[in-house]
C-alpha cells in the first residue's frame, strides 16, 4: 500500500477565507495586528527585550503600498519555512506538546493569509532576536515562495510590505487604515503609530479607564461615547475571572425590542473580535452596547465570536451579575435614577426577575402592574389585603368598568411577563391568586326586584328580537357604574363557541367536516348583553311602549358598548348602527 500526502490549492483556500471565513477583506489589517502582537510578547517571554524600548507596531503608507513593522521576535529561516509555508502551522504552540499558549492572540496559523485578499504579493523581511540574519520572503498565491537573504541591516522583528492587487485599492487610502487600526487594535497594550511619510501619529489610548486603580463615572461615560459616538444613560464596569474579561456595559437612553441585537465592541487580548457578541452577555441584557475584553474565551476561526464552552457559560453569568448588582444598588440606594431606568427598560428588569431567583426577590416590590386601581407596585399589590384578580387583556377591557366603579382590584396580564411576576409574588408571600370567572363578574351584577323584573318582560322581548341577528342572550341586571346603560360579556364557554362557528363560516369541505364533529361535542353558549336598569337612559327605555324606538335605541347602546369593549364587529355591526341613527333622528324631527 503506497502512502500519498494531501496537496493543498492555496488558490481555492484564498477564495474559501474571503467567501466564507472573513466577513470582509479589511480584516487584513487585524490580522497583521494579531501576528505583531504576539511577535512582540513571545519576544518578551525570551527577555531579549531592549532597555527602554517596549514592543511598539509601526504602519507606513507609500501610495498604494503598506509596510507593517514590529520589534517582536521575528523568524529565523527554520520557522520560515516551518510557520510561513505551512497552512495551520502556528508559532503560537509548544513545540514539544503541541498545545496552544494561552498568552497569544493567534491560534490557527491562517492570518497571514488574509492579506492575499488585499495583495497578489506578500513580502517579508524578518530577523530573529536569537541570531543577525536578516530574510526575505516572498509568497504568492499560487502556493510558491523564494526566501533569500536580505543583506540589509535590520533590527529584530518583522516587516510586512504589501501592494494593493487592482480594485482594492480603498484598503490602502490613509483614511481606511487609519480607522482600521483604530478599530481593530484600539485596547492594544502596545503603541500603534501611522504614517505616510510626514507625521507620525498614535491611534490607541495609552491607558483603559475601567483598568485604572480609581475611575470616576464620568471618565467612563466619556470613554463610551468616543467608542460608539453615542449619549448613555449610564453604566457599569463589568469583570469575570471566568473569562479574564474586564469592561464596560452602557444603559442605552431609550428603549428598544428584546430582539434587538446590540453592536458591542468584544475585545479578546485587546484585539477587536466581534460587534455581535450575542453570546458573551445574557439574554436579558439587551438594553446595554458593551465594549469587554477578554483573554481566556476560545475563539472561533474566522476570529468573529467565541466557542459555546462551560467558560463561555461561566463568564456570561459573572457579566450579567455585574449588571443585575449595580442595578439592585441602584434600586436601594438611589430610586430617582432607577425609575428613570425603569421608565425607559422595565420589560428589561422584568425579564430579569423573571429568569432569576435572587434578582425577582430584589426587584418583585419595585415592579408596577397595571391595575383597576391605577399602577400599583408589587409592595402595594401584597400588602393591599385583597385576593388578587387578573385577566388578560381582552378580558380586562370587557369587566374592567365593573371593578373600577365597585372598587375592586382586577389585574391586567396582557402585558408581556406580567402573568409570571405576578404568579412569583403570590407565591412567595402565599397570596390568593385567580383568574376572573364568569362567576366572579355575574356577583357584581345585581339581580332587580321581582316587581322591576316583571316590568321590564315586555322590553327584554323588544330588544332580544333587535339583537337576534348578533347572538347573544339580553337581561336586565343593576350594577355600578349607574352611568354606564349596558355591559356585554363573553365567557369561556361562549368565546369557545363563537370561534368554532367563525371558523366553520371560512372552513373548506374537509376542516368544515371535522369542526362540525368538534362542534357537536362543545355546549352552545352565547354572550349576554345585561342592561343597567340604574341607568336613567334604561329606565326610560323600559317604561316605553315604543317597539320601533326601543329596538333603534337597543342596536345603537349594544354597538357602542362593543366598540367601547375593543371587541371584534363581526355582523355589520356599524351598519346596523348607522342605520338605526338614522331612524332615531328622523323620528326626532
Amino acid at each position: 500500500m503506497s502512502e500519498h500526502r494531501f496537496q493543498v490549492n492555496l488558490g481555492g483556500m484564498i477564495e474559501v477565507l474571503s467567501d466564507h471565513l472573513y466577513s470582509s477583506p479589511d480584516v487584513y489589517i487585524r490580522e497583521l495586528l494579531q501576528n505583531a502582537v504576539d511577535a512582540i510578547v513571545a519576544r518578551e517571554k525570551t527577555g531579549q527585550t531592549e532597555k527602554d524600548s517596549r514592543g511598539k507596531i509601526h504602519v507606513v503608507l507609500n501610495g498604494e503600498e503598506l509596510r507593517f513593522t514590529d520589534n517582536g521576535i521575528g523568524l529565523s529561516e527554520d520557522e520560515i519555512h516551518r510557520f510561513l509555508a505551512i497552512i495551520g502551522e502556528s508559532s503560537k504552540k509548544e513545540l514539544e506538546s503541541g498545545q496552544l499558549r494561552s498568552d497569544y492572540i493567534g491560534r490557527f496559523g491562517i492570518g497571514l493569509l488574509s492579506c492575499f485578499m488585499v495583495s497578489d504579493e506578500i513580502r517579508v523581511i524578518t530577523r530573529s532576536v536569537h541570531e543577525d540574519r536578516v530574510f526575505l520572503w516572498i509568497g504568492r498565491p499560487d502556493g510558491t515562495y523564494t526566501l533569500e537573504k536580505y543583506g540589509e541591516e535590520h533590527e529584530a522583528g518583522t516587516e510586512i510590505i504589501l501592494r494593493a492587487k487592482p480594485h482594492m485599492e480603498e484598503y490602502f487610502a490613509y483614511e481606511t487604515v487609519q480607522e482600521l487600526l483604530s478599530y481593530y487594535g484600539m485596547l492594544l497594550p502596545y503603541p500603534v503609530f501611522l504614517s505616510d511619510g510626514g507625521q507620525r501619529i498614535r491611534l490607541n489610548p495609552i491607558e483603559l479607564p475601567w483598568e485604572k486603580a480609581e475611575v470616576s463615572q464620568t471618565e467612563l461615560m466619556q470613554f463610551g461615547n468616543l467608542i460608539f459616538q453615542e449619549e448613555f444613560l449610564d453604566c457599569v464596569v463589568l469583570r469575570s475571572a471566568a473569562g479574564e474579561a474586564a469592561g464596560v456595559a452602557y444603559f442605552l437612553p431609550y428603549s428598544v425590542a428584546a430582539s434587538v441585537r446590540q453592536r458591542h465592541r468584544i475585545y479578546l487580548k485587546n484585539m477587536l473580535l466581534t460587534e455581535k457578541g450575542e453570546n458573551l452577555l445574557p439574554e436579558w441584557a439587551f438594553f446595554a452596547r458593551c465594549i469587554i475584553n477578554a483573554k481566556a474565551l476560545r475563539p472561533t476561526a474566522s476570529r468573529e465570536g467565541f466557542y459555546e464552552d462551560a467558560v463561555l457559560e461561566q463568564t456570561r453569568k459573572e457579566l450579567g451579575a455585574c449588571i443585575a448588582d449595580y442595578l439592585m444598588r441602584m434600586a436601594r440606594d438611589n430610586k430617582p435614577a432607577f425609575q428613570r431606568f425603569m421608565d425607559i427598560h422595565s420589560v428589561a428588569v422584568r425579564s430579569m426577575a423573571t429568569s432569576d431567583e435572587e434578582l425577582f426577590d430584589i426587584f418583585i416590590d419595585e415592579l408596577e402592574f397595571y391595575t383597576s386601581k391605577g399602577a400599583m407596585t408589587g409592595r402595594e399589590l401584597r400588602m393591599c389585603n385583597e385576593p388578587l384578580v387578573y385577566a388578560d387583556m381582552k378580558e380586562y377591557r370587557q369587566v374592567s368598568q365593573l371593578y373600577v366603579a365597585q372598587n375592586r382590584l382586577l389585574i391586567n396580564v396582557g402585558y408581556v411577563y406580567t402573568l409570571e411576576l405576578l404568579e412569583g409574588l403570590a407565591m412567595k408571600y402565599d397570596l390568593e391568586l385567580f383568574q376572573v370567572s364568569t362567576d366572579e363578574v355575574e356577583d357584581m351584577l345585581k339581580d332587580v326586584s321581582p316587581l322591576v323584573s316583571e316590568s321590564c318582560l315586555d322590553f327584554l322581548e323588544c330588544a332580544g328580537k333587535a339583537l337576534r341577528i348578533f347572538g347573544c342572550d339580553v337581561e336586565v341586571k343593576q350594577f355600578l357604574p349607574a352611568n354606564l346603560p349596558a355591559f356585554y360579556y363573553i365567557g369561556e364557554d361562549a368565546a369557545l363557541y363563537q370561534q368554532i362557528q367563525d371558523a366553520l363560516e371560512t372552513a373548506d369541505d374537509v376542516f368544515s367536516g371535522i369542526l362540525g364533529n368538534f362542534a357537536k361535542n362543545v355546549k352552545p353558549a352565547k354572550p349576554v348583553f345585561y342592561f343597567n336598569y340604574q341607568n336613567p337612559v334604561v329606565k326610560k327605555l323600559v317604561a316605553s311602549d315604543d317597539e320601533e324606538r326601543i329596538g333603534n335605541a337597543v342596536v345603537i347602546l349594544y354597538v357602542q358598548t362593543l366598540l367601547i369593549g375593543g371587541f371584534h364587529l363581526r355582523h355589520n355591526e356599524l351598519g346596523h348602527m348607522n342605520e338605526k341613527l338614522m331612524a332615531l333622528l328622523e323620528a326626532g324631527l
